[in-house]
């Protein structure tokens, strides 16, 4: 049975609310905020938590604009009644991500993704190809390879590679 509009809208609303953001903040706020919204979504995604978004690559990685356009489009109503039910497992994870920037969760999607539709290259070739094409973004946050090695290091110990 397919979702109502306004139904997906409470379930979205529930999830970045349980990820500790917030709508005024995800809409006028700093890019990171939207950022960090499309990656948490993400995430969420591949936990199998059933938030119902598409994902292609972008410049900041994994971007869904069906999701910017419900983030964009939910009413304060949608907000504040927005829940959703989320297993301890779901929780855990979900807590761990929660607490990374937004340059973090760009990497981490941006290597999950690129690992997903690119299985058989290995972690340290992906890592070179995001490093060089990410080479900018990583330097004017004062960030490197290693950082990226270490997001990787830290994704595989949280098993969400």
């Amino acid at each position: 049975m397919e979702r109502s509009n306004t139904e997906s809208k409470y379930i979205l609303a529930g999830f970045l609310k349980f990820m500790g953001l917030d709508l005024e903040k995800i809409v006028k706020g700093r890019i990171e905020n939207r950022i960090k919204a499309q990656k948490f979504v993400y995430f969420g995604e591949k936990l199998e938590v059933p938030l119902g978004y598409d994902f292609d690559i972008y410049l900041y990685g994994p971007y869904s604009s069906k999701l910017a356009d419900d983030y964009y489009n939910i009413s304060r109503e949608e907000w504040e009644a927005g829940t959703i039910d989320l297993s301890e497992g779901e929780k855990r994870t979900l807590h761990y991500l929660k607490e990374k920037d937004a340059l973090f969760m760009e990497v981490a999607a941006t290597f999950d993704s690129l690992k997903s539709a690119n299985n058989k290259v290995s972690n340290d070739r992906l890592i070179d190809m995001i490093s060089s094409i990410k080479t900018n973004r990583l330097k004017e946050k004062g960030k490197n390879k290693v950082y990226m090695e270490m997001v990787v290091k830290e994704l595989s110990q949280h098993e969400l590679l």
